[in-house]
Parts: structure tokens; sequence; C-alpha cells
């Protein structure tokens, strides 16, 4: 029964897929993203139970613009089980581009499309319980320009019974998709190991409430990182403010780092989708692979620029 019902909390984590983060991906993965995702799926909250269906995780992956890189965005389907999540983080691998700039837009973008666009977001519109949430992973700025990005719209009365949530195109940057998270009630956190004024930027932009204190962080480990925690996340500031209880604490550390050409978001084939803001205005590259039995034959979704030709048999 609880396997059919919809969850009343999510998350995306959002991750760039790029070598600039590649070297800092064990440490943040381990000190930061895992105890948040252990937080989040406890079922305890500063000493009290929490009742319900099992939160609900998914991940975006994002790279550079450029014929470099082997894709813009991917995305995973959503999953409820907190070990098959980490070990898809586990498994992104880091290369290419980034050094300078990253397609933050399009990932965040990606994220919130996942979040409007799930059918527990349209089944609890009503519930003001519903919680979801963003982290954005990122050691690069995001690309200046606007680009051309799909978004959540206003659903009007015609569309509020249907599961689908409409969307619409347009041209945006970073912070003006962050504001977007505001308008919609989805709070917008950030780890970055580099104090980059843009991410800051993007964090204040995605506040639901600009007046509001940001929460204290132990820095102590890496005290050159950047952690902005949304007010409203309260599993990741009870995460990364006080040790986790004996039951929460990692019984393993992410630290896999892969150089391979490109990055993998693995996923459950039966709630995966293609991404929305990956594709847009034909930036995928050009290939003889067929993409589509590539998908159906595997249980993640990958375009491998350097391998697409082996993986087509």
């Amino acid at each position: 029964m609880v396997e059919g019902m919809a969850s009343e909390r999510q998350l995306v984590v959002v991750v760039e897929g790029t070598a600039a983060l590649g070297p800092y991906w064990p440490a943040i993965a381990a000190e930061y993203v895992e105890k948040i995702v252990r937080s989040f799926c406890s079922t305890e909250l500063s000493g009290q139970k929490l009742a319900g269906v099992p939160p609900e995780l998914a991940l975006v992956v994002f790279h550079t613009h450029g014929p470099y890189s082997a894709f813009i965005v991917q995305r995973s389907g959503w999953t409820k089980d907190m070990d098959a999540f980490l070990s898809w983080l586990s498994g992104i691998s880091f290369s290419g581009g980034g050094f300078s700039e990253a397609a933050i837009c399009e990932g965040l973008a990606e994220a919130l499309m996942i979040l409007q666009g799930s059918p527990g977001s349209s089944q609890n519109h009503q519930n003001r319980e519903l919680q979801k949430h963003c982290l954005l992973v990122a050691a690069s700025n995001p690309y200046p320009l606007p680009t051309p990005v799909y978004r959540p719209s206003v659903q009007s009365s015609d569309h509020k019974k249907s599961n689908e949530a409409t969307k619409e195109s347009c041209l945006a940057d970073a912070e003006a998709v962050a504001v977007s998270f505001a308008q919609s009630s989805v709070s917008l956190s950030v780890v970055s190991p580099k104090q980059l004024p843009t991410l800051k930027a993007i964090y204040n932009a995605g506040k639901r409430n600009p007046q509001a204190s940001d929460p204290s962080v132990d820095h102590a480990k890496n005290p050159h990182f950047l952690v902005l925690l949304s007010e409203s996340f309260m599993e990741a500031r009870t995460a990364l403010s006080h040790p986790l209880p004996g039951n929460l604490v990692p019984n393993h550390t992410i630290t896999k780092m892969d150089t391979a050409p490109a990055a993998t978001v693995p996923g459950p084939p039966s709630n995966a989708t293609p991404s929305v803001n990956g594709t847009m205005m034909g930036r995928q590259p050009t290939a003889k692979c067929c993409f589509s039995r590539c998908i159906s034959n595997a249980n993640f979704f990958t375009i491998d620029y350097f391998t697409r030709n082996k993986c087509c048999k």
C-alpha cells in the first residue's frame, strides 16, 4: 500500500559533472551530500518521529555547452531507496569542461521540472505539508547569457487534475530560474568547493524569504567551501550542524571518482524519462548510435560521446 502512495517529501540533487568538481567530489559527497540524504531519509528529525511514506530522491547531472561535452543535462527517475540513490552518486563520472562556465541554468531548470511535474506534486497540490528541496553542487560559474530552457508554467483550472505539469520554453539565466524555485515553493541549497559570488547570487535569488538569516554550518574540515542551506530544509541543517545519530552514521563513504569521458546517471527504467532541458535547440551531439535502443537495453540513461559507436551492435 505504501509503495503506491505519493511521497510528501522530495529531494533532487543537481551535480556538475565536469572535471572542475571531480577532485572535490569525494569530500563533498561524504561530508555533505551523503549526510543530507541520510538525514532526509531518516524516520526521525530533531528527536521526533516522522510518519508517512518514505521520501523520494532524484539526481540531475549537468555539463557544459559546446561540442566537447557529451551531454548538457541528464536525469534519473524517482526512487525511495536511499542505498540505490547513494550508489547513483558514487557512479557519477567527471570529465571535461567546467573550468570557466557550466550549464547550471539547465540543471536547475531540469530539477524544477522534475519536482513540479511528478504525479505526487499534482496529487498533493493542496497539501501544505508537501516539501520539495533541491541541492545544487557546483564548482564553476554559470553560463552568463540567457539560454533556452523549459520551466513549469502556472497551471490553469483545466490542468489542475492532470498529473503532468504544463511547461513553457523561455530564455533565462541561472538566477532567473532560481527565482522560479521561490515562486514554486521549492527550497534551494548550494554546496561548492569554491567561494563563487555567482553561486551565492543564485542561492539568494532562490530564497523564499530574502530576509531570513543563513543557518550556520560546521566548516572545520573544509573552511574554504561554500555551504548555503535553505532555511526550510531542516533535514540538511540538522545533518550539517549536529553529529548524526548512531543509526544514521554512514556505513560507507562515497569516494569513487571516475575520469571516464562522460558522466552516467543511473535510474530506474520504469520511472526515468529523457531530460527536458538537455535537448532543446538540438544541442545534443550528433551521433550514429541508436540512442533509443541503448536506453531500452540498460538500467540507466547515458550518452557516452566517445564510446557510443560501441554500445549499439
